[in-house]
């Protein structure tokens, strides 16, 4: 070794490419490989996690980018709830190489001859329309005789519910149709409507021929243009062209960009959960190294005393760890393909564009490098240690690391500068990627700081009036070679990472919630025109169901706000302007309501002042005005002024006729509008025999299911949250091998200790009592701090982002706690099971 010794290396990195370091990393490593192997478990499942999200939104996003024109089927889609008249017509036309048109809304499909009735979405089609990307019907070329004659397409989910099948018969209002096939892959779809009903496509002519839009309030107006390849600016020339209309423009890139704006919030909360993995996984290895690297310490030692410089100590020990990460880097990146994979096959019915499920591999090997780096840094805390173990450690027993906080300043900087980063590849916006790093580290920092706590506590509180076996017990947590830090922050950061899922989850449900009692609707008939009111009711009430709720829809826009119109309005949000709602007017609060500010008025006071009106709460935030504000509304038209009179609280969980405007009685009675009438069916089939009794009547009467669109709704959440739940499942995973590791490592000294015991006369159930108050002590305390991080984590979501309830579900509250803590003591009694076996001799000769 003497000799030898004189041709290392003295610098660090000099020594992490001399054969000798790594000869003598893989001998030193042989006795703790199985323990190493299972720290890497939780980078694997970090890097695991990481990869498969970064992936899913680079697979998405591609399909977006390489099919944004099929997407909307068109350069340009306007649309409009009045029909665009000729003269318009006739400039667009002037504007575009070819221009079709669309009329698309809701109405009841009667199957013949048997008169079942289903909702569709009725979409009325003329011209070329879609200009890119293909419509496949089957049997094929459907499309085109759809367009040579009359006809409907339906959707295959539609001909298999009523066993219909082509050449059978529709009638769609007073209009029969013949079934010209089924739609395999629809053109894009115009209307939001259109995800909660299937679709329905006719000829533009036919619609006009079956009397629905004549008293059809419901119905949008679509005309798609298409437009030279080299012309550029189109919107904003029709926008210049047509400033008075409230026409809402669309372009492919604006498609492009709604759909990423979706999929980022999904991301974004994916990442944190993906981040938070790595994290934990990360200090899983920096753990394992400290466990590693502190009974190594003799060796060291010896080894500094033989001639190694501290630096080429160093490097044997860095590349132990850097092995480590590299094998977790790797299998969680492979695990993350195959998470990626799988998810886009499971959700390709459901993508809004067509993605290949295969490997986004500069999005691997950019994960992957990252959570390599991240456990790299991590691991070189307690590595830096190694370089102030002195030679004379050999003559020291029990000698331990020492640090130096000052000099670990650099590494906490890279690890810091190395997580923003990573935060930035989730969210580019950086206040959100330093907020979400520093929550990281609070929680990190809270966690460290009980874990310091508890040992100062139990140093300081233990004595010898104690019971003996609680007294050494509690002492094991403060004695040296103890475990508490890395205990905690493995399990406490796990149970706060499960708990703020699981919170999440509620608070989704909670907004997502539906309060069904005797006075909830399940079927709402819409389009009711004002004479038909009576009629409806009666046959309603002839089918032996209640009319639970009437009342008017008054379609109107905001024009200004306190006098300045609504677009020019500094940080108004865009929605506002561009919005049609659909109000009504009533003497009385409906008891979904609540009013939190102002006086309701149940008449108009004065005729020459502006009218009262009542606004929903949050509605009122948006806008940012309050009562006594002045609004001018454009009712189909007609402009109209009202003052802000009342603010209510609108439980928006029922679904009940809740409106964002409400105005008194003798303001809309005679604006153009329709009713809505709402019922409760208390059978399937009950719902569907009103409604064949309401087609036969009332054919421009739309029944709308709840039960169907909820079905629709809960199948697409369902989705979610099994992805969800999978990728949350890798992060808490990530705690378990730490938990695991962690245990392992501190088998030794309680062998050790329990030998001790069992020679000066301790009972073997003595020594299990003395473990069971050690774990239980570190489970409750870690899942007590665990928990109320998450409990705070909640309130903060549910006041800043989702508005709803900070209060917990205590249930999953309860269920955590005693779940960590069950974890703590079983976990540990299982990995401690024979240390009061060994015989001491054994033991003692072994100097474990």
């Amino acid at each position: 070794m003497s000799s030898g010794s004189r041709t290392l290396p003295r610098y660090f990195i000099a020594a992490l490419f001399h054969p000798w370091t790594w000869r003598m990393a893989w001998r030193d490593s042989r006795s703790q490989r199985g323990r190493l192997l299972i720290f890497s478990l939780a980078i694997v499942a970090g890097i695991a996690a990481l990869t498969a999200i970064h992936s899913l939104k680079a697979s998405v996003q591609k399909g977006i980018e390489t099919q944004a024109k099929a997407l909307l089927g068109s350069d340009l889609q306007i649309s409009s709830r009045q029909p665009v008249s000729d003269d318009d017509l006739a400039r667009l036309k002037g504007m575009a190489r070819e221009v079709s048109r669309e009329t698309s809304f809701p109405s009841m499909l009667k199957f013949l001859p048997g008169g079942a009735a289903r909702m569709v979405q009725v979409r009325g089609l003329e011209g070329g329309y879609p200009y890119y990307g293909e419509v496949e019907t089957n049997p094929a070329g459907g499309w085109q005789r759809l367009k040579d004659g009359p006809g409907i397409l339906l959707e295959p989910a539609l001909l298999d519910q009523f066993g219909a099948k082509p050449g059978d018969e529709v009638e769609l209002g007073g209009l029969r149709l013949p079934i010209l096939g089924s739609v395999t892959k629809p053109a894009p779809k115009s209307s939001r409507f259109s995800g909660f009903a299937p679709e329905a496509y006719v000829r533009l002519g036919d619609v006009e021929r079956s009397g629905l839009l004549s008293k059809n309030s419901m119905a949008s107006h679509q005309v798609h243009l298409e437009i030279p390849d080299a012309q550029g600016g189109l919107k904003e020339k029709i926008r210049a062209s047509f400033p008075d209309t409230p026409w809402r423009l669309e372009t492919p890139d604006d498609r492009r960009e709604n759909l990423g704006d979706a999929l980022e919030h999904f991301q974004r909360f994916l990442g944190i959960l993906a981040l938070a993995a790595l994290v934990l996984g990360a200090i899983g290895v920096a753990g394992a190294v400290h466990a590693h690297v502190t009974r190594r310490v003799p060796t060291v030692a010896i080894l500094r005393c033989l001639g190694c410089p501290g630096q080429v100590a160093f490097g044997i020990y860095f590349v132990q760890a850097a092995a480590l990460g590299l094998l977790g880097a790797v299998v969680g990146a492979m695990l993350g393909i195959v998470l990626q994979t799988g998810t886009l096959a499971f959700f390709q019915g459901s993508l809004p564009v067509s993605v290949e499920p295969s490997p986004e591999w500069a999005v691997v090997a950019r994960t992957t490098a990252a959570g390599f780096a991240v456990c790299c840094g991590f691991a070189l805390l307690p590595l830096l240690k190694i370089r102030r173990i002195s030679p004379a450690a050999t003559l020291r027993g029990g000698a331990t690391l020492e640090g130096n906080t000052l000099r670990a300043l650099p590494v906490y900087a890279l690890l810091v500068g190395l997580l923003v980063l990573l935060a930035l590849t989730n969210d580019p916006e950086w206040k959100r990627a330093l907020s979400l790093v520093g929550g990281l580290a609070v929680a990190f920092a809270v966690l460290v700081g009980v874990a310091k706590l508890l040992i100062f506590v139990t140093r300081r509180s233990v004595n010898s009036r104690m019971p003996y076996l609680l007294r050494q017990g509690l002492s094991n947590l403060h004695r040296p070679r103890n475990q508490t830090l890395l205990f905690l922050l493995s399990l406490g950061l796990g149970t706060f990472l499960l708990v703020t899922v699981l919170l999440t989850g509620s608070l989704i449900r909670q907004r997502m919630n539906i309060t069904q009692n005797a006075e909830s609707p399940n079927l709402y008939l819409i389009d009711v025109q004002p004479d038909q009111v009576a009629g409806v009711r009666a046959t309603v009430e002839k089918q032996g169901m209640p009319v639970l709720e009437s009342a008017p829809m008054v379609t109107m826009r905001i024009e200004s706000i306190r006098g300045v119109p609504v677009r020019d309005v500094p940080n108004m949000p865009r929605w506002i302007a561009r919005r049609e709602f659909r109000s009504t007017y009533r003497a009385e609060m409906n008891a979904t309501e609540t009013l939190v500010a102002g006086d309701w008025h149940t008449s108009v006071p004065d005729p020459n002042q502006p009218v009262p009106l009542s606004l929903e709460e949050q509605i009122a935030k948006d806008m940012r005005i309050g009562v006594g504000d002045e609004l001018t509304l454009d009712i189909q038209g007609v402009p109209v002024k009202a003052r802000v009179t009342s603010l209510r609280k609108v439980d928006w969980s029922r679904f009940n006729l809740n409106f964002f405007m409400v105005f008194p009685p003798g303001v809309l009675e005679d604006a153009p509008g329709f009713h809505v009438v709402t019922t409760k069916t208390p059978t399937p089939a009950a719902s569907g025999e009103l409604q064949r009794s309401l087609i036969a009547e009332f054919a421009n009467v739309t029944a709308i299911d709840l039960t169907l669109i909820l079905e629709t709704v809960r199948d697409i959440l369902n989705k979610i949250s099994t992805v969800v739940s999978v990728l949350a499942g890798f992060t808490v995973l990530a705690g378990l091998p730490i938990v695991i590791g962690t245990l392992l490592n501190g088998r030794d000294v309680r062998l050790r200790e329990s030998v001790l015991l069992r020679t000066l006369g301790a009972s073997a159930k003595q020594v299990r009592t003395i473990l069971v108050i050690e774990y239980a002590a570190l489970g409750l305390l870690s899942a007590l701090t665990g928990v109320l991080l998450a409990v705070a984590g909640n309130a903060a979501l549910a006041i800043f982002l989702f508005k709803g309830s900070p209060w917990p579900d205590l249930g999953v509250v309860i269920g955590a706690f005693v779940a960590a803590t069950g974890i703590s003591v079983i976990g540990g009694l299982a990995l401690s099971r024979g240390v009061c076996h060994h015989p001491p001799l054994e033991i003692l000769r072994s100097g474990v």
